[in-house]
């Protein structure tokens, strides 16, 4: 029978996610085949990863808190690996039940992190300690594949999208060759959202260089804010497409000449697309593993030199909504004049 190769990805941040599959397509590399990946819904994976060639197939697990839920989970995957005739399992987490799963299911390699109760249920001898728990996502998985004698050449991903859909969306947005600028203007955490009057003056900005048609993107339950700066500008050419999941956004975002929006999920997406695309970090520390990824940060500085976001004494984040005021509509406005082509 065909011994295949599983990948567990336990995290569900859509962002997140997109750091990881430069590590996830490079296990298809090291193994020579596709892979079979296990995370969470939220991760939008079988629509990010439908026009992929290193995936033979993706499953949704919750990974929910509870005892119930664990035994329930732990059992669910001994069954998939046992039927999928499992080879190895790669656990890119610290997360102790898919490696009890795949232990039970008599799987000979099981690679994870370590460093937890993970440590008493894996095959791999060198594994992460403590302390890289607190570094960077993708530093920490770049340390755990040299650790593994499978070292990377860590570049951020470049997802395909599907030919017909690109068609349709240029056909829909674009009939007259007009110019798409697409922004997100919400964030899984809120309080690292960029107010919506700066929205509405930066548009405002821009329609004074040239004519755009500029796309908001929100999750459905921010709608509205979508629905407010449409009706505070009072423009035609802006449309609210916060009803559309991942697969219908994907090539809108393509086929954009750039896009501008939160430090999010959609920023990540958008990047790894091959858009051009403006990030607002105001309330968290930019990064540079992208070369689409155009920070556009306040004039006083980044938020923190050290850690991502900004921490109080007790190394809890402070979610304080102000600090996106930091960046101005101007200095993303700047940011764009230097990166849009007319």
């Amino acid at each position: 029978m065909n011994q295949n190769i599983f990948v567990v990805y336990p995290s569900g941040k859509l962002g997140d996610f997109i750091w990881h599959m430069p590590f996830i397509r490079h296990i298809s590399n090291i193994s020579k085949r596709e892979i079979i990946l296990i995370t969470r819904e939220s991760t939008s994976a079988k629509a990010i990863l439908a026009d992929e060639n290193y995936i033979e197939d993706i499953y949704y697990i919750p990974f929910k808190k509870g005892f119930f839920n664990y035994i329930k989970e732990i059992l669910y995957m001994q069954k998939l690996f046992k039927t999928l005739d499992a080879k190895e399992v790669w656990i890119l987490d610290k997360i102790s039940r898919p490696a009890i799963a795949a232990r039970v299911a008599n799987v000979k390699t099981i690679n994870g992190f370590g460093v937890t109760n993970q440590s008493l249920w894996i095959t791999n001898k060198n594994q992460l300690e403590k302390k890289d728990l607190k570094i960077h996502y993708i530093e920490r998985s770049n340390k755990f594949f040299n650790q593994m004698n499978y070292p990377i050449n860590y570049k951020f991903i470049n997802i395909n999208v599907d030919e017909s859909l690109l068609e349709t969306s240029r056909n829909q947005l674009s009939p007259n060759n007009e110019k798409i600028i697409t922004y997100g203007i919400d964030s899984s955490e809120m309080w690292r959202s960029w107010p919506k009057e700066y929205f509405i003056e930066l548009i405002l900005k821009i329609n004074k260089k040239d004519n755009y048609k500029h796309i908001l993107l929100a999750s459905p339950k921010n709608a509205y804010l979508a629905d407010e700066i449409i009706n505070e500008i009072s423009d035609k050419n802006i449309l609210n497409y916060a009803h559309l999941g991942i697969k219908d956004i994907m090539p809108i975002l393509k086929v954009s000449s750039m896009y501008i929006g939160n430090d999010s999920g959609i920023l990540n997406l958008s990047a790894a697309i091959g858009t051009k695309s403006i990030g607002i970090f105001g309330a968290t520390k930019s990064f540079d593993y992208s070369d689409n990824i155009i920070p556009a940060i306040a004039k006083d500085g980044e938020i923190s030199t050290t850690t991502d976001r900004l921490l109080d004494n007790k190394g809890k984040t402070i979610e304080d909504p102000k600090l996106a005021y930091r960046v101005k509509p101007n200095d993303v406005f700047e940011k764009f004049i230097e990166n849009i082509l007319f």
